[in-house]
């Protein structure tokens, strides 16, 4: 072993050793990176293996990242963001995307793409030559060889991705053949050029690509590395191995290994001519033509502080006219013609961000807010992730203040002079200046906020974090969180009572039922002033509670809900009984009443919010999916109330399609999908924002009409994604306008309900609802696979078992599917990009990969749960058996759920019996079918949970 090797094995040794939670656990390889690999696999007596990679389209997987076709992968599949800083496209564009900073030994670096320990596992314990010569010895030391199953994990169809490249299938079994790297039968390890780290002389020394690379990549330096990466001047050395350099090099009369000859690497090396320069540690001669064949030497311009001087870099070796290098090896090389012009322009680097391409941008208001003196409103717009201020007097926007990602909700301090906005994608609460119109500090909160409101005196905000079913407590004078309350689940919205005493907040999701039991929702109700929770008031048969107002008077407060009957046939959608929608009324001794405010051929779906007029004679409430609203007269709803009998308050009113007649005055038309509502600080007009057509609709209370639309400034244009979300958000599609894909998927996510839908037989094979997000690239879809594509299950499934009618043409199913596919996956709250493990999540890891039982007994691979949910997307996208048929299903073999952000899609398993993961391996999991987990300890068990929230 000469002493290179000796001295990486040595570094890896040391890597080893001071992992965290080293002691008394088995030892864990670690990534050492391709060119470790290349000091015995390269050179012709290994087949120029490492070279054959440097060829390969996978060396370049890391680059590709940084292309705009990437980019627009990225946006199909709903990932916001850079792909470069995406875990879904790192883990099969990267190697060791998701290892910490002790699996990878100083010698890794990740732009070298899929490397050779991408396929054959971390190399540290069998890199060694006498390990490596023993085949045996080396799997035990971890080294592996992957099945063309395994390859197909990464190399899948995805819909992104055909949507952009437009290729057909690989044939993986080709493709290994155009990879293939064998060992020869006489094989003679070692590479054919290794960098003598002596310097010779006094002079610049080469520092090699990677060092350039540490600021010469990303958008802001216009991806430089990535550039060159994906150029010819990368492979230059690697292109001396071929078949076809060696023909060249017979014919020029060069004898001798191409690789290893002065003719040869002059021009296609870095560094090679002689001269009295040295090589740092960081120099390969394997990267080519990098950087400094052209720009010299750079051991004393590299840093950033030189580079940003260009008289000090040019004065410390830069040179100056890169061109003037390209002569010597281009012209008349090898007898092709050589133009200098076109040559530069192909391989052009400029440092300066490419052009975005300009994208629709809409402003997608969802909530809205009066200021204290009633003379502005702000409107919070997801879409364009801003703020926008309307002047009430004279009906116009006057100003945008950019915020968070995906505002959600807006509120003012009582004194008018701050407002605060939850960013439900960032998980923070922007404060803005009022005066100034800009935001002065940001507040981090729990995931995924969305509604926010002070108490009377603002000392105290509260903002309902919807992911982790828990309401932020923030001290208005330090804002900083100083409690956090339990909700309910999924809050949504609140509303301060007349007297300031108590916030009532409205929970989104049902409370976990026994199985196949009615959903019951819950409004939290909160002690204003003391920060506590003061009672919990259950809404029977009800989910999707979402807008919430207190009538004047202080006695009660409406809420929007939904009554889905989800425990019967999807076959009552034709008698209007599956999913109806209307208004509780909660009284302030917890008393509840419910009331539809469905008709037959009227139904008013997905009922969002709710205000009283200021005198409190009428209420006015939102329907998303029917874009109009419900003019409720509140004295005429008491009366039925009045009226009933107990046991028709309880029993009759809650399910009675068409009592609203004798209550609801007016429906009013509105702009596309309203959402929020507020009436005007005089009480003559309502404002109603319309999420989908960027517009404010004014209504006059006296007559009851719309008399105005705002516009608050989002474009004319109407682009395929946007039409697909209107239909995705509209009622029309189903059997009387009954309810919309959205009535489901709130916020493209799920609504915590499990469905009887027939085709197996009514009663039979009760399915869990699945989020959208980020779904485009895990098909098949549906939990028995039915579906292959996005187009079958929004087409003709949904038509025959959930809207009873034909619901899009063609052209409209494109439209829907383009927008689905862009649905984004929130950041993963439990672990952001490049962060670290926590111990208890480290654990994890190691059980999620293990092999091996507590006793040392092998797991089979079908047991083990790295098989069936394999990285990125942590699914292998077939059908598995893993024992948990029940007495209700036909079938046992379910489709594999990918597992990114499972922490906020509870509840868990196709019929939904599972109310945590951890029920999941204790309760249901008894004979290990479901993976091995029947040794773990509990603390085993925690930390694996733990760590599958990271992913």
């Amino acid at each position: 072993m000469n002493f290179r090797k000796l001295l990486l094995l040595l570094i890896v040794l040391i890597v080893i050793s001071g992992h965290p939670g080293a002691e008394g656990e088995e030892k864990r390889p670690v990534y050492v990176g391709a060119r470790v690999c290349a000091t015995c696999h390269d050179g012709p007596g290994m087949g120029h293996q490492f070279s054959l990679w440097l060829l390969s389209k996978h060396a370049r997987a890391y680059a590709d990242l940084a292309t705009p076709e990437a980019r627009e992968m990225a946006i199909i599949s709903g990932i916001p963001g850079e792909p470069m800083e995406a875990m879904a496209c790192l883990g099969c564009h990267a190697t060791a995307a998701d290892a910490e900073a002790w699996e990878l030994d100083p010698t890794f670096r990740i732009e070298d793409g899929v490397q050779c320990e991408r396929c054959h596992g971390p190399g540290s314990e069998y890199m060694d030559e006498e390990v490596m010569r023993d085949r045996d010895a080396a799997v035990r030391a971890g080294l592996k060889f992957l099945s063309v199953r395994e390859c197909e994990l990464c190399h899948e169809v995805k819909g992104s991705h055909v949507a952009v490249h437009m290729q057909p299938r690989l044939d993986m079994v080709r493709a290994r053949e155009t990879i293939a790297h064998p060992t020869p039968e006489s094989p003679s390890p070692g590479s054919g050029l290794e960098v003598d780290s002596r310097q010779r002389g006094d002079g610049p020394r080469f520092v090699g690509v990677q060092v350039c690379a540490s600021c010469h990549t990303g958008r802001s330096m216009g991806y430089q590395f990535s550039r060159w990466r994906r150029g010819p001047h990368a492979r230059a050395y690697a292109v001396l191995a071929t078949p076809q350099a060696a023909e060249v090099a017979r014919r020029a009369g060069v004898e001798g290994d191409p690789q290893e000859t002065p003719e040869c690497l002059a021009c296609h090396t870095t560094g090679r001519v002689p001269d009295e320069q040295g090589f740092d540690e960081t120099f390969s001669f394997s990267d080519g033509v990098g950087c400094e064949s052209c720009h010299g030497a750079g051991s004393e311009y590299f840093s950033e502080a030189v580079m940003r001087d260009p008289r000090a870099a040019y004065g410390a070796g830069l040179i100056r006219e890169p061109r003037e290098a390209c002569a010597p090896c281009h012209e008349n090389g090898h007898g092709k013609p050589f133009d200098l012009e076109q040559g530069l322009e192909q391989i052009a680097h400029p440092n300066v961000s490419p052009e975005v391409v300009e994208r629709v941008e809409y402003k997608t208001p969802i909530n809205l807010s009066l200021s204290p003196d009633g003379a502005e409103i702000y409107v919070a717009c997801e879409g364009s992730r801003s703020v926008v201020v309307v002047d009430v007097g004279d009906r116009r926007k006057v100003a945008e203040i950019p915020v968070g990602g995906q505002p959600h909700d807006v509120t003012f301090s009582p004194d008018g002079k701050t407002a605060f906005v939850t960013n439900r994608l960032d998980d923070t609460v922007s404060v803005i200046d009022v005066a100034a119109r800009e935001v002065r500090q940001v507040i981090p909160v729990g995931d995924e906020p969305h509604g926010v409101l002070t108490n009377r005196s603002g000392s105290l905000l509260y903002v309902l974090n919807s992911a982790i079913d828990g309401i932020s407590v923030i001290d208005t004078s330090t804002l900083e969180e100083i409690k956090r309350l339990s909700a309910s689940r999924n809050p949504w919205s609140l509303s301060l009572s007349p007297d300031g005493s108590q916030i009532f907040v409205t929970n989104n999701l049902s409370r976990f039922v026994e199985f196949r039991e009615p959903p019951v929702s819950e409004v939290t109700v909160v002690n204003a002033d003391d920060a506590i929770v003061e009672n919990r008031i259950e809404v029977p048969e009800t989910n999707l509670i979402q807008g919430v107002d207190w009538h004047p008077s202080g006695e009660f407060a409406f809420v929007t809900i939904n009554r889905t009957k989800n425990l019967v046939p999807m076959t009552r959608i034709l008698q209007g009984w599956t999913i109806t929608n209307g208004i509780g009324i909660l009284w302030r001794d917890g008393r509840v009443d419910q009331l539809l405010l469905d008709e037959p051929n009227l139904y008013f779906p997905d009922a969002a919010d709710v205000a009283f007029t200021r005198d409190g004679r009428l209420a006015l409430v939102t329907s998303s999916g029917s874009d109009r609203i419900a003019v409720v007269d509140v004295q005429k709803l008491m009366a039925t109330l009045t009226e009933a009998t107990d046991e028709q308050r309880e029993w009759v009113l809650p399910n009675h399609l068409g009592a609203s007649i004798d209550f609801v005055v007016k429906h009013i038309s509105t702009g596309i999908s309203p959402r929020g509502v507020l009436v005007g600080r005089d009480g003559k007009s309502a404002f109603v924002v319309n999420a989908l057509d960027d517009s404010i609709t004014v209504i006059d209370l006296e007559s009851l009409e719309p008399t105005e639309r705002i516009d608050l400034g989002g474009p004319e244009v109407i682009t395929q994604v946007r039409r697909g979300e209107r239909l995705f958000h509209s009622a029309d599609v189903a059997f009387q306008r009954q309810f919309s894909c959205h009535s489901c998927h709130p916020d493209g996510h799920v609504d915590g309900i499990t469905y009887d839908i027939e085709p197996d037989g009514i009663g039979f094979d009760p399915v869990d609802n699945r989020s959208l997000r980020g779904i485009l690239d895990t098909a098949p879809f549906k939990w028995t696979g039915k579906n292959p594509s996005l187009q079958r299950q929004c087409g003709p499934r949904l038509a025959v078992f959930f809207t009873r009618i034909e619901p899009f043409t063609p052209d409209e199913l494109d439209d829907l599917e383009s927008y689905i596919r862009t649905i984004p996956r929130p950041p993963n709250r439990h672990r952001p990009l490049g962060a670290p493990l926590s111990d208890a999540q480290r654990r994890g890891k190691i059980m999620f990969d293990r092999s091996r039982t507590n006793d040392g007994s092998l797991i089979p691979e079908e047991g083990r749960c790295v098989t069936c949910h394999f990285p990125p997307l942590y699914t292998d996208r077939t059908l598995r058996d893993v024992g948990t048929k029940m007495w209700l299903d036909k079938n046992g073999k379910f489709d594999v759920p990918h597992l990114t952000n499972i922490y906020a899609s509870a509840p868990y398993m196709h019929n939904g019996i599972s109310e945590t993961l951890e029920e999941i391996w204790t309760r249901f999991n008894p004979d290990d079918e479901h993976g091995v987990t029947n040794d773990m300890t509990k603390d085993q068990l925690n930390d694996l949970i733990e760590y599958l929230k990271t992913l």
